[in-house]
């Protein structure tokens, strides 16, 4: 598959969406929507002069006239009560940016060279959940231990909001060098990296400040300028030793072998990063003497009783269990605790009669781990649908409360997710506590699975439809959040067309390539199919951690275990 079709086949909408919402129709036929598009003027492209001053001359430079869009911003738990907005781009700006990357991924790759301190690959490829190649977090702890035996100080730090901080107009100095930019801007006006900068600003609502968080073509953008970062740390200190450095996309680590040392790196990693209008975040920052890394408390804790403990999980072993994983999470709120016990849960055969614990645990997971929500969401469904063995009626009852306090909060993530388990329960659920707190909510996501429950008659009360309909217009499908609303909920049948949207430019172009963004037919991967995928993940990255080892210490590796470096 081409480049740009993989960016938007699987890599536009966010991961941490329900698998009903999708973009592989939109990415298999962008082509002919593009072209449709650049016909009926929806947008056009500006060839540039090829004359510049002082005589001096270039080639093929051109620009975009289109209008500029507000993505649909979803809040989404992170640490803590940390969070962070994940974003859902307007289909115009994001179709041309993975074009422009695609068509120009020689030069991509060019820019992506420069890595030298991080051990993650912007690899495209069809045998990816994604478009890109993920991340492979077990060889950078693989790393990590590696350079903190052979380090006698060491140094973290990351980035303040990086995603959201990046200054667009630095995408051109990334790839070209920001001083060379800086003295000739018309040369480099119309140049590929001048026309990512508009694209993303389009998306954007014409910010300069941010970059959305979700769609794949960001972590290129972001790669890029942490690539020409790698260079330039590299400039600075010619001598350093690679192998002692680990960068995961914006958070570092550097081994040392001086305190004086130390604090000369950690000044340079944020001079070069203020170059950038980026701030290291002094709350993630130290410096450290450190000989070795101890396994967090909470995983030695679930592992010793997984292992001290003889027989099946079940019984008052799996509910000391459950209670041990509720308790370890709210000891340790930024921790992945409940997501490591989901993945022993599903990995066990809960027999009917315990059926009861792991609802008890499921619903009050649903409260403790809200950024496990989807996890969470993923094995009620699976379990009910093997086993109809959940009670619906406590669960409903129990997450449209949850429903009514995510919404009161802004937190989208978690309202999308519990009213897409309500509605995989195929049980009516009284929304009418929550019918004006939707007619306030800017999503498109959460409108959409409502309005499909309401079809499928899953619904107890009314949907403010009526408020959602006046909120759309050809203007505003054009530039913000009601184009997916609207474009769905017209092509479904389930709300009114009144200004024959589907017939004009922007949605005729796909409409009539009966291309599908919401999906009700698309179901979530079962508990089996996702221990599976997992056990292959982790298979393939293990044989990654394996062979870097390797190399790093010059020895073949007879056998190893995961963290034991």
């Amino acid at each position: 598959m081409k480049i740009h079709k993989a960016l938007l086949t699987k890599g536009y909408f966010p991961k941490e969406l329900p698998s009903v919402f999708t973009t592989q129709d939109f990415g298999e036929q962008v082509d002919d929507i593009l072209q449709d598009w650049e016909k009926a003027g929806v947008f056009r492209m500006l060839k540039l002069s090829d004359e510049l001053p002082g005589g001096k001359k270039r080639s093929g430079a051109y620009t975009y006239k289109l209008g500029d869009a507000e993505a649909e911003k979803l809040s989404k738990p992170k640490r803590g009560y940390e969070r962070r907005e994940i974003h859902i781009t307007h289909p115009l700006p994001q179709a041309l940016l993975a074009r422009e990357v695609g068509a120009n991924w020689r030069s991509v790759q060019r820019w992506l060279s420069r890595q030298t301190y991080s051990v993650d690959e912007i690899r495209v490829g069809n045998d990816y959940e994604r478009a890109i190649k993920g991340i492979n977090f077990a060889l950078h702890e693989a790393k990590k231990s590696y350079l903190q035996a052979t380090s006698d100080w060491v140094i973290t730090t990351d980035i303040t909001r990086f995603y959201p901080s990046i200054y667009t107009h630095s995408i051109a100095w990334a790839a070209y060098g920001k001083e060379r930019v800086k003295r000739n801007l018309n040369a480099y006006k119309g140049s590929f990296a001048d026309r990512l900068d508009l694209l993303v600003r389009s998306c954007n609502r014409n910010q300069t400040v941010g970059i959305p968080v979700g769609p794949e073509t960001s972590r290129i953008i972001a790669e890029t300028i942490s690539a020409r970062i790698d260079q330039s740390y590299s400039a600075r200190f010619p001598n350093s030793d690679k192998d002692n450095i680990d960068r995961l996309q914006d958070d570092w680590m550097v081994g040392i072998g001086t305190l004086e040392g130390a604090e000369t790196v950690l000044s340079a990693i944020s001079g070069l990063y203020r170059e950038y209008g980026l701030d290291i975040n002094g709350s993630k920052t130290s410096i450290d003497r450190i000989v070795g890394e101890r396994e967090s408390a909470w995983i030695s804790e679930m592992k010793a009783f997984l292992s001290h403990r003889s027989g099946s999980l079940a019984g008052s072993r799996l509910r000391e269990f459950l209670e041990l994983t509720l308790i370890l999470q709210s000891q340790n709120p930024t921790a992945s605790v409940v997501i490591y016990a989901l993945s022993v849960v599903e990995g066990a055969a809960i027999k009917a009669v315990d059926m009861p614990l792991v609802e008890s645990f499921l619903i009050k997971a649903a409260v403790v781990a809200p950024g496990a929500m989807d996890r969470i969401c993923r094995v009620v469904l699976d379990v009910q649908n093997r086993t109809n063995a959940l009670s619906a009626k406590r669960i409903g009852s129990r997450f449209i409360y949850l429903v009514k306090v995510a919404l009161e909060k802004g937190h989208h993530y978690e309202a999308i997710w519990l009213l897409y388990t309500l509605r995989g329960m195929k049980r009516p659920v009284d929304i009418r506590s929550i019918k004006e707190l939707l007619a306030d909510v800017e999503s498109a996501a959460i409108a959409l699975i409502l309005l499909d429950m309401k079809s499928k008659g899953l619904c107890i009360g009314k949907l403010p439809t009526k408020v959602w309909e006046g909120k759309i217009s050809e203007d505003s499908v054009k530039s913000d959040w009601t184009w997916l609303l609207a474009y769905e909920a017209y092509r479904h049948g389930w709300m009114v067309d009144h200004n024959k949207l589907l017939k004009k430019p922007l949605f005729k172009a796909m409409s009539s390539r009966n291309v599908v963004f919401y999906d009700p037919k698309r179901n979530i991967n079962t508990s089996s199919s996702e221990v599976g995928n997992r056990s292959t993940r982790r298979k393939r990255n293990m044989e990654e951690v394996r062979k870097h080892l390797e190399n790093l210490r010059g020895v073949a590796e007879a056998g190893h275990q995961s963290g034991d470096y």
